[in-house]
């Protein structure tokens, strides 16, 4: 009998601690691969330079600019905290901008402004540069991967009523397909 008992237990842990396991958040693919920093503050780089140089960090934010050169595709970005999946978290303060340079073509109709980015790269230093008129120092990254976060979807005309499951919430049908709402 006790030992049923303890059976059952450790198939409950074993069930259990693979239920974390599976859950835990991940990066997405392209940055899996790239053993880079993730939890090195923004400022503290900034203040210390020379401490990072060619060290591999993992940043994110909102893309300010893009140029296609005849190297690759140059961004600024608007530096945002990252979440355990490596998603930059919507919110209205900033450390301040960096720069990413890639080698790779992105086209910049795609990575267009204000989309969220995630890059793993090394750091390479600090630039001078503008922001309009502003003099300002850059933080530069060369990029091994970025990930260039799908835009959410944006229901202007939510409201409450039943489904044809007959719950409450979800996003008026028509709206969702394009159609007037539907009184």
């Amino acid at each position: 009998m006790l030992q049923k008992f303890f059976i059952s237990v450790k198939l409950f842990i074993l069930i259990i601690s693979l239920f974390f396991l599976f859950s835990c958040a991940t990066l997405p693919k392209p940055l899996q691969d790239i053993p880079a920093l993730k939890d090195v503050p923004f400022k503290v780089v900034k203040e210390n330079p020379e401490k990072y140089r060619d060290i591999s960090l993992l940043w994110g934010g909102r893309i300010t600019n893009c140029i296609n050169t005849q190297d690759g595709t140059i961004f600024e970005i608007l530096h945002l905290p990252l979440d355990r999946e490596g998603y930059p978290g919507e919110t209205d303060t900033s450390e301040g901008r960096f720069i990413v340079k890639s080698k790779n073509f992105l086209d910049c109709a795609v990575y267009s402004k204000g989309r969220l980015l995630t890059v793993a790269g090394r750091f390479k230093g600090l630039q001078e540069a503008k922001i309009d008129t502003m003099p300002y120092v850059f933080p530069v990254i060369e990029a091994q991967a970025t990930y260039l976060w799908k835009k959410t979807k944006y229901y202007p005309n939510y409201y409450w009523h039943p489904s044809i499951w007959f719950w409450y919430g979800s996003p008026c049908w028509g709206v969702e397909y394009g159609y007037p709402p539907w009184w």
